[in-house]
Formats: C-alpha cells, structure tokens, sequence
C-alpha cells in the first residue's frame, strides 16, 4: 500500500471514530451541523443510523449508511440523534399461569423509556415503562409468548437494539382429577383439561419405596403393574409446549385393591360359632373384614389375623360368611371371599343311664330344641365300635362286657340324614384296677408331692387321702400326680390314692405310702462356747416335730456330720484356729426325712503355740522363736513386760526379735495365736527371760606367775548379779562378784585363755565374754616343702627353728586313694615315690623327743599331672567346634583337675593363636568359629597348685552355611527351576552338590552358581530337591530342601448335562497322567464374575445358577497348587417356569396371571385346554405377565399351561381352575311343619345334568343334593328360617345365592329348678329357649288337694333367639311340707307349651338353746331343745370342725343331745347342729365352741455342754397347745410360751450347779404339768498353765483356779500325755504339781479340767508339746588347722532322732557364729589364724528346748609367712624380710645353718623376730661367702605355722675381693687379645675364598 493510501485509511479511521463518539451519547443534542474534509479518495464513511449524514448537497437516510467519497477533499456534514444502548441481562424471573415478570439491567449511555411488547402468534401486546422490570399480566396459560424489550431515546421516536426473550406461561393445573377404577394391579386416573394449553400431562405414582412415570397427551391414563393394597401417591401435571415449563401439580392418594383372600376354610364349626381361616392376600392389606348373615340380619367386623371366630349365632341356622381384605386408607376393598354354610343342632338333654348290668346300659333321654329325624346311638369300648338307630328317645344297650368301659353316645340326626348335632356321652366304669407305683417326688416341711403311673385300663379322676393318725384329709386330681399342702412339719402321715371311674363313685383298690414331712428348720442356732479343739452349739426346737438333728461341719476340704437328740451339741477333734461351717437339720422319724439346714460359720481358738524359745539374746534384744501351734493360724500377737513397761506387736512369722531392752532384766514375754478373723485368739505361752549383762570393760592382767594369773576389769553398762571367770586349758571357771581376781595353780609353759563376763539375776544368761590370753611357746617343724616333684614323686624339706630333736617322722596320705606312707630320718629332708599324677598329697612332719611329740602342720603337696588322651571331634557346627578326650592316664578320680584349650587358624602363626580357655569337663565346644574353616586345637591338663601337662593337638574344620531362599518353580510338565542365595560368609571356593529321587535313584549334581533348571521330570509329579553347601571333603552345609510339582496335564472331553434351570453337571475325562493326588479347579464366569471350585472328582455340579443364561466354563488340573492349562466350554441354564401362576374364571372367562420367573425370558406361550383339547393359544413378550379367555362355558374345568421361552429352551407350568356354575332358578316352598319345611327349584341354564349339585343353606347348615328338591328337618318351633340355594359345580364353586324365607312354631321352658327355699317361701327359676316378644308363663302350686293358680305378666322386650331366665317367689307355705310346682310357656295368641312340673319340700325350724361341755381331753356332751312345727321324721345333723383332721358330720334320729368323742386334745371345737326333714333338706344350722384339755409334754431338761446354761426341751402332746410356762427349781422362769416353740434356754446361771424344771400345757382355761427332770451346769475352766520348772526327769506346772466355783463342790483332773500315748491322770485340789518320773528330751500335752457335781468335767485347759530337757553331749574333742577346726563328741544319753545340736563359737568375748546340726561332728571354716576361740555345744530337742552345754577352748594354728627374702652385706650376717602372715601371732623363731652341714650340728637358733615396723630380723655372726639355710616360723597361742625356708649367701670378704678383682681383669685382658686374632684369621680367609657369596643378614 502506497503511504497516501495508508494516509487516506487513518484518516478514514479518525473521523468514524469521532462520529462514534459523537453519535454515542446518552442523549442527542439539537441537530447541530459538522464539517469536515475528506482528502483522500474513495474513503467510505459508515454512519450509524440514527444519524443523517450529507456530502454537498446529497443527503443520507436515517439509517446505517455507507457513504462512498468520490472526490478529493469532499466536504460531509451530520446531524445525530442518537440511537440508545440494547438493554443487558433480559430475564423472565417469575412465571405463572397468566404473567411472566421480566427484569433487565440499564443499558450503556442514556434513554427515556423502554417498550415492552410481547405476541403469542396470534395477539400482540405492547406496554412503556421507565423502569428495568415489567410483569407482563393477563396472558394465557400455557402458551408461548416471544417478549420484546427495546430503550426508547428522548425524543420519543429513536429506539435502541430490541432484546427478545421466548417463554411459556405454566399451564393451569388440571382439574377434577378422580380414580374412575381401582383393581388390585392398577388405578385408572382421570381429569378434565386445565384452562389454557398444554402439551401433555406427567403422570407420577409413589408407594414410598419405588417410583413411577409416564406422559400422555390424553386427559385420563390407567396406571397398571400396582401391588395389590398398597398406598399409592398419584400426581398429574400438564407440560408445556417446551417439555420443560410444568404447571402445578395436582395428586391424589389412593389403595389399590387388596387382592382377594386365599384358601378361606372353616376350622371349626359349633352351635353358636363359627371359626374362618384365609391365607393372606397376594401383594398387602390393613385388616380384613368378616361379615355375616343369617338373611334377615347382617353383622360384620374386622381383625388384622388370617382367622376369625364368628360367635352368638343361632344353632341350626344358615350363615353366609364374606371376608374381604381392606386397603390402609379403610376403606379400599379387594374382592369378597364367601362361604356359606349351616350351624350344628342342638344336643339331646338329660341323657341319663337307667340301670347297668354286667351286660347292658339302660339309656334314656330328652329330646333336644328343634327337631329331628331319628337319634343315632354308639357305644366303644375303645376297641370295637358298635351302634344303632332308634326313633324313641330310650333305647337298651346289651351283649357288653363286665369291667370295661364304654363310652355310649347319642346323637340327634336331621332329615338329611347326613348333618348332626354335638353328641353327648356318657361313660361307664368296670371297677379301674389299683394305681401302680406311687411315689414321692417331693417332700417338704408342709408339703408331700406324690406320683403314680394310672392303672392299667382307664380312669377319671383319682382321690388321694392323707392322715396323721388324727386327722383325716382327703381330695381329687385328675392328674397322675399331687402336692399334699398344709401338713405339720416332721409328722408321720399315710397317704392313699385310689382310682375313681368316669361315674365319680365306682373306685379301685387304694395305694398307701407312708411317710414323714420334713421337720422345720432349727431356730436360733448360736454356739455357746469356742475352744482350740471344739465348739458347742445349741439352738431352738422347730416348729412341728422332728426325731433327732443332724450336726455337720467342715473345713473346706474334710466333711464330717453326726446326730443327737438334743438342741445343742459339742463338736469336738477340730483343728484349731481353722474355719468351720457348722450345719445343723432336723431329721424326722424316719432317720431319713431332713428339713432345710440351717448353718454358722466360724474360726476355732487358734492352738497354744509350741516350742516358744529364745534363740538369742543380746544386751538389748530377744530372738524368740516359736513351732506353728497345731491347726491354723492368722498372725501372732507378741507381748513383753519387765514389770513396769508393756510393748506388744504382731507378726506374721513363727519369730520375732524384741528389740529396744535394758541388759540385764528379766522380761516376761507372751505369744498368742491368732486366727482368720483377727479376733479369735488362742491360748498363750509366755517366757521369762534376762536380757543379756552387757560386756565388762577394760580387761587387762594386773600379774603373772608362773602357776598364776591376775585379772581386773570395770562392771558393765546395765544390771549384773555376779561374774564369771573361764580359761582354757585346765576346763575351769569360777564365780566372783567384784571386778578383779586371782587364778592359780597354773602350769608353766602351758597356754590360757581368760575369759570374764556378767551373769544376770537367774544365774544363767551370761553376758558376751571379755577375753585375755596367755601362753607357753611350744617347738615344731616348720617350713614343709617340695623341692623336686614329677608325676609320681615328691621330695620334702622342713625347718626346725628352736631346739633339737631325737628323729622326724613324715607322713604322707591321701584320703581319696586311700594312701598312707611314713619316713623316718634324721635329716629334714624325705622322698616319697609311686605316688599318682596330679594328686594332692597331706604332708605332717612330727619332731620326737624323748615322750614328747610336736607335730607340723599338715602341708598339701601336689604331684605333676600326665597330659590328656588323643582329641577328637564329637560334634561339629558352622561356627563351632566339640573336641573330646579322655582322661589323662592314672587321672581317674583325680580332684581339682581342669584343661586348658586354645586353638589357632592353619596355616597362621601364634599372633593369630584364639584366647585359651579352660575347663574339667573331658570335652569343650569351641564357638564363635568361622564356618568353613580349619583350625589347630591345643589341649594341656592342669592339675593342682597350678602344675600343667604337656600339650596334646589336633586339626579340624568347621561346617559351611546352608544357602538361604531356596526356591523352586514349575517351569512346565517336564521341568523346574531352582534359585537360592549364596550361603552367609559365603568362600570362593564353595560348591554346591544339588540332589533330588526319581524312581530310578538319587540324582546328585554339582554347580557352582546359585541357580540350576532340572528336565526330565514326570508331569504332575512332586520331587523334593536339596541343596547342600561344600566347603571340602567332609566338611558340608546343612541341606536345604524344597518341594516343587512340575505341572499335570490338562482334562479331555469336557461335556455338560443341565439338571434343572438352575443346576448344570459339568464332567470331564481324567488327565493321561492322572493321580491321587490331583484335584481340579473349575471356574465359571459371567459378566467379569468369576467364581472358582476346587474338587477330587471328574464332576462338579453349578447349582443356584441364573435360569436361562449362558456361562463361561473351564477345568484345570491342580496338584500341590500347580495348575495345567485349561480346558474351556460354555453351558447354558434352562428357563425358570413362571411364579404364582393363577388361573381365575367367571362364568365364561378366564383370567390367567402370573410373577415373572427368576433369570432371562424372551417370551410367553399361553395355551388353555378343556378335556384335554386345546381350546386356544397365545404368545406374548416378556413384558406382560396376564391373558385373559373368553367365551368359556360356565362350571367347566380348564388346564392353562404357560410356558417360559428363553433361546432354544422352553419350560412349562400348569394351573387348572373351573368356571363358575349358573345359579339355580327360583325357590318354591312345597310344605312346611313345626319342625321342618319342604322346598323346590329350576335347574341352571347351559349347564349339562349330572356337571352340577346342589348346596341347600338354613341356619348356618349345608345340605347337598343331587336333586332340586330338599326336605328340612329339626328345625326350631317360632322361628323365621332363611333358606338359600346355590349351584356347586366343579372344585366346589358355588354360583349366586337364591334365597328365600318362612317360619316354624315355638318351644317349652326348661331347667325348672328351685333358687331359694325358706321355712315358708319357694323362689322358682326357669329357663325359656328361644324366647320370643309376647312370651308369657302359668305357674300352679299343689300340696295335697290344694292348687293356686298364678298368671305372669306378659314380658316384653325379650330378643328373639337370646337366652331368658324367669324367676316367682311363693310364700306363705308351711315349714318341712311337701310341694308341686307347674310351669306353662303360653304364645302370644295363648299356644300353650308342654307343662314342666317340679316337687320341693320348705326348710325345717332351726333347734335353740345349744350347749357344749367338756368332758376329758377328747370328749365334749352336747344338748339342744327342738325346734318349732316339729314333725315326725325329722332329724339331727352335727358338725364338729377345729378339733379333728376334718370337718365330719353324724346324724341323730332320738332326743336333743349327744356325747361328741375322739377329738383332738386341747383344741377349740366348732360344734353346728342342724335340723333334716323327710327329703333330708335342712334347717338353719346353730352352732357354739368349747375346748378340750390339754395334755401334759414329755420333756426332757440338757445342759448343751455350758456352764451357764441350761436347755429344756419337750416334744409337743398330742393334739393341740395354746401356750407353755416353764419352771426352773420351782421358780416361774419364762413368759406364756407360744405354742411352737419346742424348748427354751436359761442363761447366765451359775457354773457347776444342780437344776430342775417342770413345763405346763394351756390351752384354753384348762392346763396339765410334766413331770419333773434334773441336770447340772457344767464346771468353769480352770485358768491357764504355766511352765514352773523343766528338768531332763519333771516337769513343775501351776494352773489359774477355776472362777465362780465358790460355794459348790469340785476337783481338778490333770492329764499328761506322752508322744509315746502314756496316758497318766491325777485328782488334786490345789492348783500346783510336779509331774514326776518322766522320760528326757520328750515332748508331753498336759490338760487340766475341772470336775463338778454329777461328774461333769469342764473343756480342759491345755500346755501342748511340753518338752522335758535333754542329756548333754559327752567326750566334746577340737581337731584345730589354721583356718577351720573339727568338733566330735558323743550322743547324749537317752538321745533321740529328733535331736539336733547347737553350736556357737566366741572369739575374744564375741559369739561369732552358730549353726545347727544334726552330725555328731562339725567342721568350722573362715576362723582366724592364731586365735583363740571357745566352742559350745548344746542338745536341742524338735521344739528348741536345750540341754545344759558343754564347753571347749582351743587356738587355731598360726598362719606361716610369705614373700620371705634376704640381703646379704659384706658383712658374715644375712637380713631376712616377709610379709606379715595372716591372723595373729605371738613373734616368730628363725633358724640359720650351713646348706652343706647337718642342720643339727650347727644350727643358730634365734627366736626373734617382729613386725614393728615392718617384717624382719638381722641373722648375724656367719662365715663370708657361704651358702646359708634359713627358716621362719610364725608362732602362735596354739600349734606353729608351718616352716618358710630359703637359702642366702653371705657377703665376701674385702681382701678376698682385691684378689678376685685383679684376677678378673687379667682374664679379661686375655679374652679381648683372643677375639683380635681370631677376627684377623677369619678376614683372612674370605680374601682367600672370593668364589664364596656374601649374604647381609638382617
């Protein structure tokens, strides 16, 4: 483009934009003219159009415009009015039936106005508003308008851009929307048009679970496919034009029809009732309706059950019944199911049994209400059935049975022969046999439950009698079973029962039980006394009786039980301070009979405690010490008091140590039991015991003598009565009480050991001792050595460091090998050979002089030990190794032998060498190995004292690692796959041998991978692989295994067989390589469904498949979970048959339905058949599930088969159902009677003769007939009858009711009886059936010759068919006479009934003045005056009640009085007396009371054990109590007593006394006395025993006296019991005693009791286990060594294996330790070197009781020095130094001789030698330079150590050294001369041998 064309552009550009802009505001100013210039040519111009634009004189329209400039600088000009903006945002916000609101949004710039138009098509409207909405009004419903909005400028004329919007109005909603039809599947909606248009209407139904819709354009629609009598909600709404735009909606709610009922059948059918049951209707249902008629009167009502029992009908009537099942809504119904049917007749009356025989029934009866054509009577005896008919209202049954019963029946017949009435029966008994086996099922205290199997043969009722011997009681059951109530608790009753006949009187033989009720449970039951041993309990007599009582008690583990007589009892032989539940029952007569126990629980007194001793005692403190007492125990409570402090504290433990005491004091200390209820406590034991003086002080020695000691020391802290000085050597001591004495008579030389401690105030406990010693120095070898040793040899030196000896004697022993052997020498030195390797050998050296000997120590010397035997390998692992030996050569039974191991890789040095370890097993696991590596084991013994064999070795490798995640794969059917990781330390020279079996062998192979493939295997086969890790020959991994299957061949032959439409079998042939083992997955899929089985066998059957379907099937073969490939088919399920299919017909159609089956169906076939011809056939889609058939012919049978099509499949069902009968024509009534009605009918129309019956409807009655005739009989008299008449056709269907009515006459009353009779007046009541309105009744009274005569008012109101009972009072009659009464029913119009005629005679006068007086204990006279109008023939009739088992009654006939006997003793009797008449009707009875005496109680009067108590006890009389009063001495001790109560107790009296008691019966005003019975109170305790004083012979006891005892008389009895059952008992009256002559060390029980009046002896107070004191031990002897001593001594005398021995040992005053043995020897380890100690030994017995002791002091042998060193100056001396030995020592003797001198000759005794400050002594004026033998030896206040040597060499001399250093250097001068020639030589010779190579070694 040139630049003026792009110039002519822009400037094209500019002025369209300034037109725009000018021609775009809100409003146009006046027309304003613009000028402008165009320079460029052909520019166009477009103009907007509510502008005008002009070029020169050409002007433009008013509307867009393009103007073409054609010249060069053209001028234009414009004039605007501008056009206004569109409107924005146009919207129909709201929309009804007849406006559209629209709204929209200003548009850009300005306006005036907006025009609103709007058209349908056809009108058109138009509107200005200034606003932005608008609502268009007054439109047509339904239509659709096009809305037009446009702003208008301000001059009223330019108008904007139009906007436009299309809607429809909503449609107007319908109109009288209604259900036209209702069925039970659909509902069939219509409307009228709404006002305006509409495209169609939405119809939308509810049931509240699914939903439905559909559209139509047509005002009304049947919606179909409903369930039947469900709640549907209907909603109609008319669309619009656009599909979219819905008017409202108009609903209706509305129940489709409840499906008819099914199967409605009667169940029941009696004379007023009838009882309908139905199936439920398909689909559901509110209620049913159930509506009746009788055919003058309809009744209905509902119920929500499938049945109904339909009452208060009339017998004999016909009934129509209807039920109807009905919608929620109440009021929708389905269709009506109808039954029609008669009432049952009346049943005859009074149908009675004249006269029995062996051999016939005389019957005889009433006719019944209504009619009747002839009666039927039937008689069983329940095998055999006989009967006749007979038309006389009597008939004699004959030809029976004797002793059977029969059951007759008599019923009414109709006169259709066929419908009866209700029969009635009577049945009559041969006498029934006994009942059998009668038994009690239950007993209680008031009741019996009895039992029985019935009798062989039949009976009605049984009656069970009871008695008491008293009373008789009696009552029927008609069960086989009875509970016997209100009896008298633990009594004797007899009890009967016999079988009664069906006539209530003949009865069988009676079966008798006799038996005793359970007595009552025991009251009161409290225990009275508790003892470590026993427990008394007593309580209160039950009420009623009982023979004994049943005491039982247990532990929790032991259960025991005994019996007595009385109200308390003692239990005894309880273990103490245990838990016992006492149970106590009363046992009645029978032994047997127990009532409900009645239990206590509680503890025992907890036992004495045994063997209280005092196991220690210091200055502060006491151990006491204590044996468990017998039986149980909580805690102990410990107790202690010196007399002015208390302390007391409980313990758990069989010890305590009291703590915090004064030294010196004698304490009283108390122990006692307590038991589980931290209550109870036992008896106690006490102690008294001085608490340890405390130590004297500062002991020292004031004075020595040689046969003297002085001593003095200050008294101790605390309390002490004297002192007492010991020493040791001579066995003496001595008593002083001031602090310092004077010892003589003392050897020289000997040792002692002083010893001085305070004895408290019993002269026994002794305080800790304080001690001194003194000694002598004895002369011993010392020093013992082994200077040579092999491994069967030992060489011994000894030192002697004081004085000489004549010879020594060396011995040398072994215990273990029995080995003993002696030297004899003069030396100091001695070899032993032939000894074993490796032992230990005791070495003693004894220095004899003259009759003297001093014995060494015993030193242990140990041989060399041989090596061990050749090693080997046991076991070996991967990281370790077993290696075994045996054991050295002549080692066997060597101790302290041990092994020493060490081990080393091969082929490395011994910086590798493994850390060595040891041991004294033959064998050692070496761990933490490498796996796969060898290694080089060291193996030495090491025998005692450190000594070693030589060594013994071996080499051995360790296993390798299994390889890990071995795994194996089926790679086909012939082949696997093997994998696994490399072992853990896996070695580059590992291999791996890979092995598995196939029928030919093992099949090895080797591979040096990780992975291997193995072929050639069988299909379907499982191998079993291993692989095993090698590291070399001999040395192999634990194999590891796998299993693998390769893979089994596929099945052939795969079929399938469809069973039904929803099985199918599925079957296949074997794999060729089949096996046991194989199972087969089938699979079945369908959809992505899939579903997989597994099964052993070549079928599978698919049940609960989809009918009419097809599926996907394959079957592999699987072995262990290895599959084959897959076989596959497809199989398809046959068609489901339909559901519900119903067939339901009229009288000519058929209507068939049926539920869609299960599965896939493509189509129906319908096909209807009569006789087995097709009568027509129809197929229709799956979509419809009815057919309805047409022009049937009426009451014929049809088959309708519809049969389900699904692909080539077909299955079918049948239903067969009948049309309906027409009904008959109409009904003509040909005669009728009182009792019957004869009618007649026309035949159906189109029905063939024979293809039909009849059903004839009166009175709920159904007769059918072949005939169109009937005759009805047994109809009631006055009664209209509705009569109907049905065709029945086939299944008993019944066509339309024709109906008819007449009437019969009416009846008689009945059931004339009387309902009150006085002495003058007779009430009459009487039954009128079927009373009608206008009844009325004639009554006539006769007596003798005189009638009256009396008419009842007529009664009106009365309902026909309902029951009425009339009642007349007569009076004025005389008392006690005869009358007949008439009554007559008269009609309306006078009919008179059947008179009924009935006799009763008025009441007598009752008698007057009535009197009763006691006679005896069971006889009362009774008198009376006679009553007024007194007639011949009158009797007396008395009743005694209150005072006899049962109510009886006796008549009199002569005078006004009788003697009444056998009455119950002491109870108030009830006497009525009654006057009789002729009939034996009776007079007001008159009664009045008395009592009978009482009778006196057998008692008896018990102690119960108690010291305080006493029971009286008395069995209640015979007959009945009121209250008992008891004495005691003749003293009134009790209130009146109820008379349940048995016994009664008297409490707190006084121990040891003599009491007798008297108890008195009352009943009433009268009372009787028991005769008198006398017993004691027991004794009180006495109080308890104390301990006086035991020895080894007697034992002294003293006991507390016995409280409350004044003013009586009693003893004391002791007893003493041995273990060994030495019984021995003494009578005494004082309160102390020495048991004599009793053994020692032996333990005896000692018991005091008291003994009171009649004997009696309280509960004994017990001292258990008292233990006599035992012997001392005799010949105590100390064996000492340095650091333990051996302590014998000899049994006591008497000694006993109980016995045990105490020891204690003391050091410088201190008990050091002490233990307990049972050994007449003791060894004492861990003793100090040196020091003196004393050894105490003390018998004990089981219990702690102690002898005296015996006593023995002795010092331990002095412990040698160690580290023994010399120094040697120049100077002819040598300086000894060691190190201080252990324990203590009293200095040292050293010796020095010349090594190559015998010692005896020139030894240099020094005894000298300290550690102050260290360790040593100088040994001086010795030769220079000589080899010297030294030796040390620690001295002690017993035996010397053992000898230390060792050999020192003096110094030299000085000059001698001068000499010795010059020599020195000569030779050293000559030595460096030598070493120069000889390295000159040999430089020499290299040059000469240059051939010779030179090697550095470094």
């Amino acid at each position: 483009m040139s630049r003026m064309s792009c110039f002519g552009v822009l400037l094209r550009a500019s002025i369209v934009l300034y037109l725009f802009l000018k021609c775009s505001e809100a409003q146009c100013t006046p027309c304003t003219n613009f000028k402008g210039v165009v320079t460029h040519i052909d520019s166009t111009a477009q103009v907007d159009s509510n502008c005008s634009l002009s070029t020169g004189n050409a002007s433009v329209p008013s509307n867009l415009t393009t103007v073409n400039v054609l010249n060069k600088n053209q001028n234009f000009n414009c004039c605007c009015t501008t056009m206004p903006e569109v409107i924005m945002n146009l919207t129909a916000s709201e929309i009804t039936t007849s406006s559209v609101f629209l709204s929209w949004t200003e548009p850009f710039g300005n306006r005036s106005f907006f025009r609103v138009e709007w058209t349908d098509g056809k009108t058109n409207g138009s509107q200005n508003t200034p606003e932005t909405s608008f609502n268009v009004t007054a439109l047509t419903p339904g239509v659709q308008y096009l809305f037009t909005v446009t702003a208008v400028a301000g001059d009223n004329t330019t108008v904007g851009q139009s906007k436009t919007v299309s809607k429809y109005t909503k449609p107007a909603i319908i109109r009288n929307l209604m259900s036209i039809e209702i069925t039970t599947a659909s509902v069939f909606l219509s409307w009228t048009e709404p006002f305006g248009n509409r495209s169609f209407f939405r119809i939308e139904w509810t049931d509240g679970k699914t939903n439905g819709s559909q559209n139509t354009p047509e005002t009304s629609f049947n919606v179909t496919a409903l369930t039947p009598g469900v709640q549907y909600l209907f909603t109609v709404t008319a669309v619009a034009g656009d599909n979219t735009t819905v008017g409202q909606s108009k609903t209706v709610s509305k129940y489709t029809k409840p499906a008819v009922i099914r199967n409605l059948t009667v169940t029941e059918i009696t004379t007023a009732s009838v009882s309908l049951s139905w199936i439920e209707p398909l689909g559901n249902s509110s209620f049913y309706r159930v509506e009746w008629t009788d055919g003058s009167r309809d009744m209905n009502t509902t119920t929500n059950v499938t049945a109904f029992n339909v009452t208060e009908l009339t017998a004999g009537v016909k009934y129509t019944f209807k039920v109807t099942a009905v919608a929620g809504d109440n009021i929708t119904k389905g269709k009506a199911q109808e039954k029609a049917l008669f009432t049952k007749p009346e049943v005859i009356r009074n149908l009675s049994v004249s006269e029995i025989t062996t051999s016939s029934v005389s019957l005889s009866w009433i006719e019944p209400l209504g009619n009747r054509s002839f009666y039927r009577v039937e008689w069983t005896d329940g095998s055999r059935d006989m009967n006749t008919t007979t038309i006389e209202t009597a008939f004699n049954v004959t030809e029976l049975t004797a002793g059977v019963k029969y059951t007759f029946r008599v019923t009414a017949v109709a006169g259709d022969e066929m419908t009866e009435g209700k029969n009635i029966s009577v049945s009559l008994f041969t006498k029934p046999a006994v009942i059998r086996n009668l038994t009690v099922t239950e007993i209680t205290t008031a009741s019996v439950s009895l039992s029985w199997i019935e009798p062989l043969g039949n009976s009605s009722f049984y009656r069970v009698e009871w008695t008491d011997g008293s009373r008789d009681m009696n009552t029927t059951t008609n069960v086989t079973a009875f509970n016997v109530t209100e009896l008298t608790a633990g009594v004797k009753y007899t009890f009967k029962v016999t079988a009664v006949a069906g006539d209530n009187i003949t009865t069988g033989k009676a079966q008798e039980k006799a038996l005793f009720t359970k007595p009552e449970v025991i009251r009161n039951l409290s225990v009275s006394e508790i003892t470590t041993s026993s427990v008394s309990l007593s309580w209160i007599e039950p009420l009623g009786n009982r023979s004994f009582y049943r005491v039982e008690w247990t532990d929790g583990s032991r259960d025991m039980n005994t019996t007595t007589i009385e109200t308390a009892f003692n239990v005894t032989e309880l273990t103490a301070g245990v838990k016992y539940t006492f149970r106590v029952t009363a046992v009645a007569g029978d032994e047997m009979t127990e009532g409900k126990n009645i239990s206590v629980s509680l503890f025992t007194k907890p036992a004495v405690i045994r063997n209280l001793t005092v196991t220690e005692i210091t200055t502060s403190s006491v151990s006491l010490s204590w044996t468990e007492p017998f039986g149980n125990r909580s805690f102990f409570r410990v107790e202690w008091t010196d007399g002015i402090t208390n302390g007391s504290q409980n313990t758990p433990e069989t010890s305590f140590n009291v703590t915090a005491l004064t030294p010196g004091v004698q304490y009283l200390f108390t122990v006692t039991a307590v038991a589980g209820d931290n209550t109870t406590v036992g008896q106690s034991k006490t102690v008294s015991k001085y608490t340890k003086p405390a130590v004297v002080r500062n002991l020292y020695v004031s004075e020595i003598t040689t046969s003297s000691v002085s001593l003095n020391w200050t008294q101790p802290e605390g309390n002490s009565f004297f002192y007492r000085v010991k020493w040791i050597g001579a066995n003496i001591s001595q008593n002083v009480p001031k602090t310092f004495t004077t010892i003589t008579g003392l050897t020289a030389g000997m040792q002692y050991i002083f010893t001085v401690s305070a004895v408290a105030g019993d002269n026994t406990t002794v305080g800790e001792e304080s001690q001194i010693i003194t000694l002598t120095k004895p002369a011993q070898p010392v020093d013992i050595v082994a200077t040579r040793r092999g491994t069967s040899q030992l060489n011994v030196t000894w030192t002697l460091h004081n004085g000489t000896v004549e010879y020594y004697s060396v011995n040398i022993f072994n215990a273990a090998l029995n080995y003993t052997s002696s030297n004899t020498t003069q030396t100091r030195e001695a070899s032993f050979t032939g000894l074993q390797p490796g032992r230990v050998y005791e070495v003693t050296v004894t220095a004899v002089a003259g009759d003297f000997r001093n014995q060494s120590a015993q030193v242990q010397l140990a041989t060399n030990p041989n090596p061990p035997g050749p090693l080997t390998i046991t076991e070996r692992t991967t990281s370790s190794l077993v290696v075994q030996w045996t054991t050295p050569g002549l080692m066997i039974g060597a101790q302290g032998i041990s092994y020493n191991i060490s081990y080393q890789l091969n082929g490395t040095g011994l910086g590798e060498r493994n850390l060595s370890s040891s041991t004294t097993s033959l064998s050692s696991n070496l761990t933490s190995l490498s796996s796969g590596t060898c290694y080089t084991i060291t193996v030495k013994t090491m025998g005692p004292q450190n000594l070693e064999s030589t060594s013994v070795y071996a080499s051995e490798c360790t296993l390798p690692k299994p390889v890990v995640n071995l795994t194996a794969t089926p790679l086909s059917n012939s082949s696997c796959k093997l994998q696994w990781t490399d072992p853990v330390e896996v070695k580059n020279y590992y291999t791996y041998r890979v092995q598995y079996i196939k029928a030919t062998g093992p099949v090895p192979k080797t591979v040096s991978t990780n992975f291997t493939q193995v072929n050639d295997l069988e299909p379907g086969t499982g191998y079993n692989f291993t692989v095993t890790t090698v590291a070399a020959t001999g040395s192999e991994g634990s194999p590891e295994r796998t299993f693998c299957n390769t893979k089994p061949n596929v099945v052939s032959n795969l079929t399938f067989e469809g069973l039904n439409t929803t099985t199918i079998r599925l079957s296949w042939l074997k794999p060729n390589d089949h096996k046991p083992t194989y199972s087969y997955l089938v699979t079945i899929s369908k959809n992505g469904s899939v579903v997989e089985i597994s099964t052993m066998v070549e079928m599978y059957t698919f049940t609960n498949l989809t009918p009419g379907n097809c599926y996907n099937c394959s079957v592999v073969t699987v072995v262990q979970d290895v599959k084959s490939d897959s076989t596959e088919t497809i199989i398809c399920t046959k068609p489901a048959v339909v559901k519900n299919l119903i067939a339901i017909g009229t009288t000519t159609n058929m209507s068939v339905t049926w539920y869609r089956p299960m599965g896939q169906v493509d189509n129906y076939t319908v096909t209807i058949y009569k006789n087995n011809v097709m009568e027509d056939n129809r197929t229709i889609t799956n979509n419809y599930l009815s057919v309805v058939f047409q022009n049937l012919k009426p009451g014929k049978v049809y088959v309708v088969k519809v049969a389900t099509n699904s692909g080539p499949l077909t299955e079918a069902l049948n239903v067969t159902n009948a049309t309906y009968p027409n009904p008959p024509g109409g009904i003509m009534v040909v005669d009728q009677t009182t009792g019957s009605i004869n009618i007649s009918w026309a035949r159906p129309l189109d029905m063939d003769l024979g293809q039909y019956s009849f059903s004839v409807f009166h009175l709920d009655r159904q007769n059918l007939t072949e005939h169109n005739w009937t005759l009805l009989k047994n109809l009631q008299s006055g009664t209209l009858y509705n009569i109907s008449v049905v065709t029945v056709g086939p299944f008993d269907y019944q066509s339309t009711v024709v109906t008819t009515a007449n009437s019969t006459r009416p009846q008689s009353v009945i059931r004339l009886i009387e309902a009150g009779i006085t002495t003058t007046n007779v009430t009459l009541v009487w039954f009128q059936p079927e009373s009608k309105p206008g009844y009325t009744f004639r009554v006539e009274i006769t007596n003798q010759s005189v009638t009256t005569n009396t008419t009842m008012k007529t009664i009106t109101g009365v309902q026909s068919g309902s029951n009425y009972t009339t009642n007349i009072t007569i009076t004025g009659l005389q008392s006690g006479s005869n009358y007949t009464f008439t009554v007559t029913t008269l009609t309306g119009d006078g009919t008179m009934a059947t008179p009924v005629t009935v006799s009763y005679f008025t009441r007598p006068f009752a008698v007057s003045g009535l009197v009763a007086s006691t006679v005896n204990t069971t006889t009362v006279n009774l008198t009376w005056t006679k009553p007024p109008q007194y007639q011949s023939g009158y009797t007396y009739r008395i009743q005694t009640e209150g005072c006899m088992s049962a109510p009886t009654n006796r008549t009199t006939e002569t005078g006004e009085g009788d003697l009444i006997s056998e009455l119950t003793p002491g109870t108030r009797c009830t006497f009525s007396v009654s006057v009789k008449a002729l009939n034996s009707i009776e007079g007001e009875s008159v009664s009045t009371s008395q009592y009978t005496k009482p009778e006196s109680v057998n008692m008896f009067i018990y102690n119960n054990g108690s010291n305080s108590t006493i029971v009286v006890r008395w069995e209640a009389p015979r007959g009945n109590v009121e209250h008992y009063i008891v004495y005691l001495n003749k003293v009134l001790f009790s209130d009146l007593l109820n008379s349940s109560i048995r016994s009664t107790s008297f409490l707190n009296l006084s121990a040891g006394r003599s009491y007798t008691a008297v108890v008195t019966t009352i009943s009433g005003p009268f009372n009787a006395s028991s005769e008198p019975g006398t017993t004691a109170t027991y004794p009180n305790q006495p109080g308890p025993i104390l301990i006086l004083e035991k020895t080894t012979s007697s034992i002294s006891v003293e006991w507390g006296e016995a409280p409350l005892m004044t003013n009586t008389t009693f003893s004391y009895l002791v007893t003493y019991l041995s273990t060994q059952l030495n019984n021995k008992t003494v009578t005494l009256t004082n309160t102390r005693h020495t048991l004599p002559s009793l053994s020692s060390g032996t333990p005896y029980n000692i018991s005091v009791a008291t003994v009171g009046v009649l004997g009696l002896q309280s509960e004994k107070v017990w001292s258990s286990l008292v233990t006599t004191r035992p012997e001392s031990v005799q010949s105590l002897s100390v064996v000492t060594a340095e650091e333990n001593i051996t302590l014998t001594w000899n049994k006591p005398v008497d000694h006993k294996p109980s016995y045990h021995y105490y020891v204690i040992w003391i050091n410088s005053g201190l008990i050091i330790s002490n233990t307990t043995t049972l050994m007449e020897d003791l060894i004492i380890n861990q003793l100090v070197p040196g020091s003196l100690y004393n050894f105490t030994v003390t018998t004990e017995t089981a219990d702690g009781t102690k002898g005296a002791p015996v006593s023995n002091s002795i010092c331990t042998n002095a412990s040698p020095v160690f580290n023994l060193k010399c120094d040697s100056p120049n100077d002819p001396k040598v300086i000894l130094s060691w190190t201080k030995p252990k324990g203590l020592n009293q200095g040292f003797q050293i010796t020095a001789y010349e090594t190559n001198q015998p010692p005896q000759d020139q030894a240099h005794y020094n005894t000298s030698g300290d550690c102050t400050p260290a360790c040593g002594h100088t040994v001086s004026d010795l030769k220079h330079n000589t080899d010297y033998t030294l030796t040390v030896t620690t001295l002690g206040c017993g035996s010397s150590s053992t000898i230390q040597k060792l050999t020192c060499k003096t110094g030299v001399n000085a000059v001698i050294g001068v000499a010795v250093g010059v020599t020195i250097g000569v030779f050293a001068i000559l030595f460096i001369i030598t070493i120069a020639l000889v390295i000159h030589w040999r430089r020499q010779t290299k040059k000469d041998t240059s051939d010779i190579q030179i090697h550095s070694m470094r």
